[in-house]
């Protein structure tokens, strides 16, 4: 039976490699066997002479248990491996596919990019793209310190590609290190494997809403990462038990070491985004009154000192302390950041949730399909969380977050803003494989059905590589393609070499939002809209330019009467047409006495 859990974490893998035709077909194949296994399983335990879960596995599987148990470590890391290639297959041809379409807006990957190379070259947090005035910092827009950690490798891949590596990157570290702990909390010394192991290790492999975060080539892959850190070093301090249990100098710096590294590891988490310290509290407060209540009837707390003390309740006492940072945390990052900066950013995230948005969009109303979400994202967490009423009550509340949002992504936990909850569903995962609970092969068989089906339901699960759907006309995109070459020829003519440490030696072009991710990085971008500001701007450079292309748009995402609107604008201020393309113009600022 070990084999058909592996066939199945392989799922994901091969719909990374193979054509779109093939994803839900497959998926919805592989949901109907489960369920058919669900049935069968459940008839068989009911009615035929095995009566037990494990006489039925021996049933299934002709292999026996204890050479599935040997073989296991190879499967689970054959998997693993299965899906690093696959994955970075796709992200590679996912890359390409949205470069060539010109779908990377500035508005998001073009801006995030731009602060991270403005990091990694040493200049803070600086942003074009995320504030009204020419510069400004984006920690003001989202007060996210641990993006620096996709630097480097905006820094380090050539032609604005280090945003993408990173963040595939993360996505796969990510599924890696969650599959690592899982494998390393079944119950080893089991005479079964578990089902539980088996049921995670596949819901994992094939889990839709980390795969949202992991392709949306936003930052937000980071608060899975840094989850997975936090919730691990976590768990180590409360397998303690006390931490003055083992009064030997080793054990005792083996604890403080392991402190330091847990309170290290929760900025690290909480720096990811300003409003992850709101989920983390939410996800804690179902627990913390459980223990509470534990505590005072069972009697181990006894007057207020016992709240704080390690020795005598480490569990309740470190919950305390989390609370504690992340309070001091969120008044920082809300309340005293925004007054040192002389911001008002300490309103955005509360604004964000009732933010209103064009009719167009997709927008979720009815409290049934809201519930079927939850339900959906249960499930993708494997079900058996259920089992764990706090954990469960805390991932509901994260949820109410989105709920009462009217933002449509964020309703519908779409794209990067599962962000908030797979951390926690992950962990609660985790929980649930330590746990005593147990799970019966038919249900296993039945969350795996509905897991599949679920996927299969989710056309963009994988998004496709490929597409006969045009965002622009193809003539114009054609040469607009041939224009820029030339366009980037004549703004490299005025760029300098490498030894040239000068600033205002650097180029600074204005261009529209489906152009930039083409323009040469050895430029210093700025969205087509501060182009007003240009005089400011250029003071920080004799060499200035526009690059436009009028009529490449989307007349619903930005029409084209905008781009006309916006250079005609700024025409009070000397400009000077030095190229014209089939499409691409670029123009030069006048220098002036």
């Amino acid at each position: 039976m070990i084999y058909l859990f592996f066939l199945s974490s392989l799922v994901t893998s091969f719909l990374f490699v193979s054509p779109k035709n093939f994803h839900a077909p497959l998926q919805k194949g592989v949901s109907l066997l489960y369920l058919f296994l669900c049935i069968y399983s459940f008839w068989k335990k009911k009615y035929g002479r095995h009566g037990s879960d494990e006489n039925l596995t021996q049933y299934l599987s002709p292999i026996s248990i204890q050479n599935q148990k040997r073989i296991l470590p190879y499967l689970v890391g054959i998997s693993g491996f299965c899906f690093v290639l696959a994955s970075t297959v796709h992200a590679y041809q996912l890359t390409n596919f949205f470069a060539s379409s010109f779908l990377f807006h500035d508005a998001d990957y073009i801006g995030i990019s731009d602060i991270l190379l403005s990091v990694w070259e040493g200049k803070g947090f600086e942003s074009h793209y995320y504030s009204e005035s020419t510069n400004g910092s984006y920690l003001h827009h989202h007060f996210a310190p641990g993006m620096f950690f996709l630097s480097p490798f905006v820094g380090l891949v050539p032609n604005r590609y280090g945003l993408a590596v990173g963040v595939f990157f993360y996505y796969q570290l990510a599924t890696i290190l969650w599959l690592y702990w899982a494998y390393r909390s079944k119950q080893k010394n089991n005479a079964n494997i578990p089902y539980k192991f088996l049921v995670f290790w596949v819901v994992l492999t094939n889990q839709l809403y980390l795969y949202r975060i992991g392709s949306s080539y936003h930052f937000e892959i980071l608060a899975v990462v840094s989850g997975f850190f936090f919730f691990f070093q976590w768990n180590k301090i409360k397998s303690f038990g006390s931490v003055v249990a083992n009064k030997t100098k080793s054990h005792l710096r083996i604890q403080y070491l392991t402190f330091v590294s847990f309170g290290l590891s929760l900025l690290f988490f909480l720096s990811q985004k300003e409003d992850i310290g709101i989920y983390l509290v939410l996800f804690l407060l179902p627990q913390l009154f459980y223990e509470c209540y534990q505590g005072i009837v069972r009697k181990k707390i006894k007057s207020w000192k016992d709240l704080f003390s390690l020795q005598k309740h480490l569990s309740f006492a470190l919950q305390i302390l989390i609370f504690g940072i992340t309070f001091l945390y969120l008044v920082y990052v809300f309340f005293l950041y925004p007054y040192v900066t002389q911001s008002d950013s300490h309103f955005i995230w509360s604004k964000i949730l009732t933010q209103d948005y064009h009719s167009s969009f997709k927008q979720v109303t009815s409290v049934s399909k809201s519930i079927q979400i939850f339900l959906e994202i249960i499930v993708s967490g494997g079900i058996g969380i259920l089992q764990l009423v706090p954990e469960c009550l805390g991932i509901g509340f994260i949820y109410l977050t989105h709920f009462f949002s009217s933002r449509p992504w964020h309703h519908e936990v779409y794209s990067y803003y599962s962000y908030s909850l797979v951390s926690f569903l992950l962990y609660s995962g985790i929980l649930w494989l330590k746990s005593e609970k147990q799970i019966s092969l038919p249900i296993v068989f039945l969350i795996l059905s509905c897991l599949f089906w679920k996927n299969a339901m989710d056309q963009n699960f994988p998004l496709k590589t490929e597409s006969k759907e045009t965002w622009y006309d193809q003539r114009v995109q054609s040469e607009v393609v041939e224009d820029l070459i030339m366009a980037n020829t004549i703004l490299n003519s005025d760029s300098h070499p490498i030894q040239s440490k000068v600033p205002s030696n650097e180029p600074i072009v204005f261009s529209q939002y489906n152009l930039a991710f083409f323009i040469t990085e050895k430029t210093k971008l700025y969205p087509l809209e501060h182009l007003p500001n240009q005089k400011e701007i250029c003071r920080e450079t004799n060499v200035c330019y526009v690059v436009i292309a009028p009529q490449f748009t989307d007349e619903k995402l930005w029409p084209k009467k905008r781009i006309f609107d916006t250079f005609e604008g700024s025409k009070f201020l000397p400009l000077q047409k030095i190229w014209q393309g089939k499409q691409v113009e670029v123009w030069k600022r006048i220098e002036t006495n």
